[in-house]
């Protein structure tokens, strides 16, 4: 009899398993497709085209992750409120249909594509999905920007290669490997002028160490004490790093660049995002948002160079005309775009992506589970909600989105035995109190 069923379940893997190398196949296609970001109109591209083809695959799935369908809710409201702030708008401002699609367009991409992820994570290791993103990203080539000449690693790989390396050493299966490689990756980035870049990886490599400790016969931690723990460290890598660059650390152009930053604006942050001054003064001028299709009208100029100067930057060098306002709204910000685009709700998205993504740092880590790849993409969201454009940040928002989310515990029913059991215990047992340890 146990010879049967043992024969019965090899046969039913043995009919399985071209199942599931049709499954691998799609999961890999589709998400080298997203990573590529092989663009068709209006913001759409070939992967968000393919993710919103295959909803009724991965839409299923959402259940299984904790936010998820919230997430998917959030951006339909986002978007419904960004509709309707640019009808808002009409009677004050120029409307362009083409670009109200594109941020429909871009915005409903990155949900298919992230609720994709999400399905392909019960055909793939999350090592691997991280790596056909990352091989996606290379495969692409680096996002359109004219300083990537100046510095193709910074403006180009850096990104993409960090993500591939760090999904390999985790293949490896050696947790110091992650340790090493992030460390290596800081000091490439020290050496190209990525400032940016270096604190995040040097931040991951910190995780990456704190989780090499030895382990205690101790009371784990929460991860909202993982999270809180995240941001002093933060704060650390962050005065680290402005003092290495002031003591010449990352070479002289970086060095100089630094110091007249601090001398226009008294910080770091402000003087090398000047686009953060320029969002408050419109959040302020223009608390509900402006819309998906709303253009900037000279007003809005103005009030954009008056944050800016604000911060002793000179906003009369053609960056507010040219860039951040010029036929369009570009803030340099995920917070700040969606704000700009969906209003309120679209900042309540923003920051429901931050929450989620931290939340499933903050497991992992104290479980001590966190890959080296997602510890680098949570960090990189971070940076980015506050200083990073939409356009460029968009991929990785879907990627970190996907890895991070957690997956929703369903406690199996007791047996009979386990549930007589626990009766018995209840009737034997002394009043105590009704706190936690009760």
């Amino acid at each position: 009899m146990a010879s049967q069923v043992l024969s019965t379940r090899k046969a039913a893997r043995e009919r399985l398993a071209p199942e599931l190398v049709l499954r691998r196949t799609v999961a890999v296609a589709v998400i080298v497709l997203i990573a590529m970001r092989i663009d068709l109109p209006h913001g759409l591209t070939v992967g968000y085209a393919v993710a919103a083809a295959l909803v009724p695959v991965w839409f299923p799935v959402l259940r299984e992750y904790r936010g998820a369908r919230a997430l998917v809710v959030a951006g339909l409201i986002a978007l419904g409120s960004g509709w309707w702030l640019t009808e808002l708008a009409r009677d004050t401002h120029e409307i362009s249909l083409g670009i109200a699609a594109g941020w429909t367009f871009r915005l409903t991409g990155v949900l298919c594509s992230i609720g994709f992820i999400l399905w392909a994570r019960k055909v793939l290791p999350v090592s691997w999905l991280a790596l056909c993103f990352g091989v996606g990203l290379l495969a692409g080539g680096p996002t359109a920007s004219g300083l990537y000449e100046q510095n193709p690693w910074r403006f180009g790989f850096s990104f993409a290669v960090s993500l591939v390396v760090l999904a390999l050493v985790q293949m490896a299966g050696r947790r110091w490997l992650g340790f090493v490689a992030a460390l290596a990756l800081s000091v490439v980035a020290m050496f190209t002028d990525a400032r940016s870049s270096f604190a995040i990886l040097l931040l991951t490599a910190v995780l990456l160490g704190w989780q090499l400790r030895p382990v205690r016969a101790t009371r784990g931690k929460s991860g909202a004490r993982v999270v809180l723990a995240l941001a002093v460290l933060a704060v650390i890598v962050y005065n680290f790093g402005q003092a290495a660059i002031v003591a010449g650390y990352f070479g002289a152009t970086t060095q100089q660049r630094t110091i007249e930053q601090l001398d226009e604006s008294g910080s770091l942050i402000l003087g090398g995002r000047p686009e953060l001054a320029a969002t408050m003064a419109l959040m302020q001028d223009r608390p509900i948002g402006f819309g998906v299709g709303t253009l900037p009208n000279l007003a809005d100029i103005l009030t954009a160079k008056s944050g800016m100067a604000g911060i002793g930057y000179e906003p009369n060098n053609g960056y507010v005309e040219r860039y951040m306002l010029g036929g369009h709204i570009e803030l340099h910000s995920l917070f700040g775009d969606f704000w700009a685009h969906f209003g309120i709700p679209g900042l309540a998205l923003a920051g429901f992506f931050l929450f989620l993504a931290l939340r499933g740092l903050g497991a992992s880590i104290s479980a001590r589970t966190a890959s080296p790849a997602l510890i680098f993409l949570v960090v990189t969201a971070g940076w980015t909600l506050f200083f990073g454009p939409f356009y460029s940040a968009e991929r990785m928002l879907i990627i970190t989105m996907g890895l991070a989310m957690l997956p929703v515990v369903s406690p199996s029913p007791p047996s009979a035995a386990t549930a007589t059991n626990k009766r018995g215990t209840t009737a034997g047992r002394t009043t105590r109190g009704s706190g936690a340890g009760a």
